[in-house]
């Protein structure tokens, strides 16, 4: 069935509960598929079975929902049976302040504001009468098999208990090839968020967290990481040679080659806009002697006398360390047509002295022939100008994409108020569209200052500025976090299916992305073509 863009915004006026327009007297349990959003207040739950089909090397979820007709002070689910690994959690509520500009239809509705998102570890939580409680259970598929759990709910005066069952198909999923990267924020004020405490920048403590969020993003199949040099290389000048520390710089990514999320890295940007207006032409950062940095136009006699120096001794300790080939380099985010050309002004002086360095851009012009390597247009971008980009594939470069706040209309994005099975076909899309990569620019921006739990909606769209939250020194996943990790799993089972069948692969997904703004969202339609997925690849 479909659930359209007002699910979810019924209210109860009973004191008892009412699940599927039943009335009861007593706490009832449902099931509903993960891939639906379940409201506080929702009166009609489409339940389904109790069961996950999955891939080998994939995580398998479930969702109950609970509901009381007298509140709840105390309430505690676990898992009991055979399913290894499993771990059960409830989902929390955010608020978002209003409905972004241009939602589409699609777009959901919660009669108070607040949606489902982050994946509580809370062991006990109170719930209201009448309240919907939705219990997200995770349990990581190691082996070919059927799998039986059970998962138990009790509260104080009251314990039930509901059979779930995880059937692991024989395919064991390839390392995902899809690169995805989040970007993450380092600075203090958002490690000492995560720590609950103030964080002294680069302390014991500090590494201490960053390789948490290094392991959080390696479990969600994250495999390209962002670090700047410009913001962790320490400078020294005398006279005017330039020193480089770039011991910083190494220990971040060698944390996250630790972590195993190191496919690639991109370096941070050195440039950006010399002004707000977002036609602005291009300047790039420079050091100063004192601290700081001092914007200059990269054809501006100090700003080369600095990266005739850097450039050529980053390129080298990339090369000495073994990550050369591993390595691009931002320059300035999402350049277009009005300002591309200082963007090749900047990229010219990177080809300059650092020949072999390659370029990787979030971009909105079609001017940067030359000057990028790996192109990443605005999801909206790559639909409007897809013949380029396919032009600019067979001429060698690569091709990803990314979403954002700008993204209007009915595309697939992360926004908290769209349904959840839109940032799962991200990656649909990508598979479809032959994309090879996805980039998000948010992935724990969170406001100082600010609970990440209360208000989402920071300037952009609830969602766009994180997809994690933290709390008491521990990051948490999120439902939207979760949807995306599968759809890297949905990519990476397709790809495999291309190789065999190419036109089985490429037909279930245009059953499913019907167009770079058009998709089926029916999830019970979504999960007949991911089991026929499954069954193709297990022949």
């Amino acid at each position: 069935m479909k659930f359209g863009p007002t699910f979810g915004v019924l209210l109860f006026a009973a004191a008892s509960c009412c699940i599927n327009g039943r009335t009861a007297t007593t706490a009832e349990v449902v099931c509903v598929d993960p891939l639906v959003k379940v409201f506080r207040s929702d009166a009609r739950l489409p339940a389904t079975d109790a069961r996950a089909d999955v891939a080998v090397g994939e995580h398998a979820t479930i969702q109950f929902v609970f509901r009381s007709p007298t509140a709840v002070k105390d309430l505690r689910a676990s898992v009991t049976g055979d399913v290894p690994g499993a771990t059960v959690r409830f989902v929390g509520y955010v608020h978002v302040q209003k409905r972004y500009a241009g939602a589409p239809p699609d777009t959901l509705s919660s009669a108070d504001r607040e949606f489902p998102d982050p994946l509580l570890c809370d062991q006990g939580i109170a719930l209201a009468a009448n309240q919907n409680q939705p219990i997200w259970i995770t349990v990581p598929a190691s082996k070919p098999g059927e799998l039986k759990g059970q998962l138990v709910i009790r509260w104080t005066g009251g314990e039930t208990t509901r059979p779930f069952t995880v059937c692991v198909h024989r395919v064991v999923m390839h390392k995902p090839r899809l690169w995805v990267t989040n970007w993450w924020f380092s600075d203090g004020q958002r490690i000492s968020m995560l720590a609950g405490h103030k964080v002294e920048p680069f302390s014991d403590e500090y590494w201490k967290f960053v390789r948490q969020m290094a392991d959080f993003m390696a479990e969600y199949h994250q495999n390209v990481v962002l670090v700047s040099p410009l913001d962790l290389v320490t400078f020294h000048r005398q006279a005017d040679r330039w020193q480089f520390d770039f011991a910083r710089f190494d220990k971040t990514v060698e944390t996250f080659i630790a972590a195993g999320v190191i496919g690639r890295i991109e370096g941070g940007h050195i440039g950006g806009r010399g002004s707000e207006d977002w036609s602005a032409k291009f300047v790039v950062r420079v050091p100063q002697a004192q601290g700081g940095f001092k914007s200059l136009p990269a054809t501006a006699p100090e700003a080369r006398a600095f990266y005739q120096q850097f450039l050529p001794a980053l390129a080298e300790h990339l090369k000495a360390r073994g990550w050369d080939k591993i390595y691009s380099q931002h320059l300035a985010d999402e350049p277009i047509d009005a300002n591309a050309a200082s963007y090749c002004e900047m990229a010219r002086m990177l080809h300059e002295f650092a020949p072999e360095m390659q370029v990787i851009e979030a971009s909105q012009s079609r001017g940067l022939v030359g000057a990028v390597h790996t192109w990443v247009p605005i999801l909206d971008h790559l639909h409007r100008d897809y013949d380029f980009f396919r032009q600019r594939q067979k001429a060698g470069d690569e091709v990803w994409l990314y979403t954002c706040c700008g993204l209007g209309g009915a595309y697939a994005n992360r926004f908290i108020e769209q349904p959840l099975i839109k940032p799962r076909l991200l990656h649909w899309i990508n598979f479809r569209y032959g994309a090879t990569g996805y980039l998000h620019w948010g992935f724990n921006c969170w406001k100082p200052g600010q609970s990440p739990f209360g208000e989402t909606m920071i300037v952009h769209p609830g969602g766009d500025h994180w997809i994690v939250y933290p709390k008491e020194g521990k990051l948490l996943s999120s439902i939207r976090l979760e949807a995306m990790r599968d759809g890297i799993c949905d990519h990476e089972l397709l790809s495999m299916l291309a190789e065999r069948d190419p036109a089985l692969a490429q037909k279930l997904a245009a059953e499913t992305v019907l167009d770079f703004d058009r998709y089926d969202t029916d999830v019970a339609r979504f999960r007949a073509r991911r089991l026929r997925l499954l069954e193709a690849l297990e022949k």
